[in-house]
């Protein structure tokens, strides 16, 4: 927790001096800015935004937002696993070590930290008429919605953890608050920004990629129903209701061309580097992560076989989600054949390896199976380093957190759990299944929404910690149900990072973990 406090005190200056000016894709764009001064911060409407933006740009970095968040949300479901030194997701037996934990704890209070100090600088700057109390607004609301969302994901991974809602003054080392806490903090949060930012269709469009009300409203409701409040979360996530939609097609949810869709509620933006075979902060290396090795250097992570003969048949989300042995990809701008491994090794064929020899790795350890949603970026081809290639090993592919599929999900839990069974499952079958190209289904609800979140958001970022916002086991049931897999006692959250005990002696580790 030292290092939090030493973030704080070099957060005024750090921000202005390293980080992005804008938003949307541009607010990615770096300016050089090292020889400003103190006194020369923050002294007009741009300092302003850039101070925002520096929150924003928390979520940049290669370990953060992919092995602190969709690790967690896909390998601990046993849908999606992992090959290589983090293979532990599939026993449950995560070090206290594992270096992504750490990056997760010590990056999110960064953000928090940054988002602290927004807050009081905005206030600043808006009473010295250095802002108007519109944009001091709307960027306070950013500030506010940052803040809940790092708080969010870090109690859905490790449960309580400590809240700081002020700049510390002190040495930092604060004893944990409880899940409950913290996810109430997160209603708080998400409440003021609602309350400040704008709606999609009130923004320029300069500003797409910033926080929006209906993000807002979006985490209130998830928030709520951790906290079992399902009414109350009815209403925020009926606050969506006319400003998103969902695509008529699936396949275009994940669509390279169609990143910010009329069904994207929030996503983190990435941008090109002039580099693509280099890793930098705004670019992530998950589609190379997810593809087949024989295509990229990367391929660690594959799909398991029992995720793709889960769905039904006619299932139209299965395509768009996952692709076995002797298939093509759906995406026509996604042509195999075209890759140039494909071409040297495989003589050029245009399906995931056939359905005699599945693509399993060079050791044979893949099962052939791999995730569509993350394989859309028809520029990574995986020549990483090779003389003469137009090496695309890294993405400017968007990821995105919340999405209006998945929110609709959530309010039909929501509906049931608060006595309005009928609407709940109208939204099951003719909504969500409706767009699958599936028919109505029966029997226990909560059978069958859990059922549609794996096969609506699997290879996004939740499936996991929706089935554990349930209730506790609830996760450790879908494991062993679906797996036969046990979840060791307290298992279901992940470990505190011993770095962040060692520096904070009042911190408790969660249980199950030494």
């Amino acid at each position: 927790m030292k290092k939090i406090n030493r973030y704080i005190c070099i957060l005024a200056l750090a921000i202005a001096l390293l980080l992005p000016t804008g938003c949307g894709k541009d607010f990615l764009e770096q300016q050089n800015t090292r020889e400003a001064t103190e006194g020369s911060l923050f002294k007009t409407a741009e300092d302003a935004l850039k101070l925002v933006a520096g929150i924003y740009d928390t979520f940049h970095n290669n370990d953060f937002l992919i092995k602190s968040i969709w690790y967690q949300a896909n390998f601990l479901t046993q849908d999606y696993q992992n090959w290589g030194s983090d293979s532990f997701f599939a026993t449950y037996e995560i070090p206290t070590s594992f270096d992504a934990l750490r990056v997760f704890w010590e990056r999110s209070y960064q953000g928090i930290a940054r988002a602290n100090s927004a807050i009081q600088i905005l206030e600043r700057m808006k009473n010295d008429g250095v802002i108007t109390a519109e944009l001091a607004g709307r960027l306070t609301g950013e500030a506010y919605f940052l803040r809940g969302v790092f708080y969010y994901y870090m109690a859905t991974v490790f449960g309580g953890v400590p809240l700081e809602l002020e700049l510390v003054t002190d040495d930092g080392r604060h004893p944990r608050n409880t899940q409950e806490e913290v996810f109430t903090s997160v209603v708080n949060d998400m409440t003021t920004a609602a309350g400040l930012l704008q709606w999609p269709s009130e923004m320029a469009l300069a500003d797409v990629g910033r926080a929006t009300k209906g993000a807002a409203y979006a985490y209130l409701g998830d928030a709520l129903m951790w906290l079992g409040q399902y009414d109350e979360a009815v209403d925020a996530f009926d606050m969506l209701e006319g400003h998103y939609q969902l695509e008529p097609d699936f396949m275009d949810i994940h669509d390279f061309d169609n990143q910010n869709g009329p069904e994207v509620i929030f996503s983190i933006q990435y941008i090109e580097s002039a580099n693509m075979n280099n890793p930098t902060n705004d670019t992530q290396w998950l589609s190379a992560f997810c593809m087949p090795e024989e295509i990229t250097t990367m391929g660690y992570s594959y799909v398991h076989p029992k995720y793709y003969t889960s769905f039904e048949a006619g299932d139209e989300r299965r395509r768009a989600t996952v692709i076995g042995p002797g298939e093509t990809h759906p995406d026509p701008k996604i042509n195999i054949s075209e890759y140039p491994n494909v071409i040297a090794r495989y003589g050029g064929i245009n399906t995931v390896g056939t359905a005699d020899k599945p693509w399993k790795g060079q050791d044979g350890q893949r099962s052939g199976y791999f995730s569509v949603k993350t394989w859309r970026d028809p520029y990574v081809n995986g020549r990483a380093g090779e003389p003469g290639q137009n090496a695309y090993q890294y993405s400017s592919f968007n990821q995105i957190l919340m999405r209006y599929g998945g929110i609709l999900l959530s309010k039909a839990e929501a509906l049931f759990k608060s006595g309005n069974e009928g609407e709940a499952w109208n939204i099951v079958n003719n909504i969500i299944r409706d767009r699958a190209n599936l028919g109505p289904v029966g029997g226990d609800f909560m059978t069958a929404v859990t059922n549609e979140y794996r096969h609506e958001l699997g290879g996004e970022y939740g499936v996991f910690f929706y089935i554990r916002r349930q209730g506790e086991g609830e996760a450790s049931k879908f494991v062993k149900t679906h797996y036969g897999i046990t979840i060791p006692p307290g298992h279901e959250l992940m470990p505190i990072p011993i770095t962040a005990i060692g520096a904070n002696s009042k911190l408790e580790q969660n249980d199950g973990y030494k």
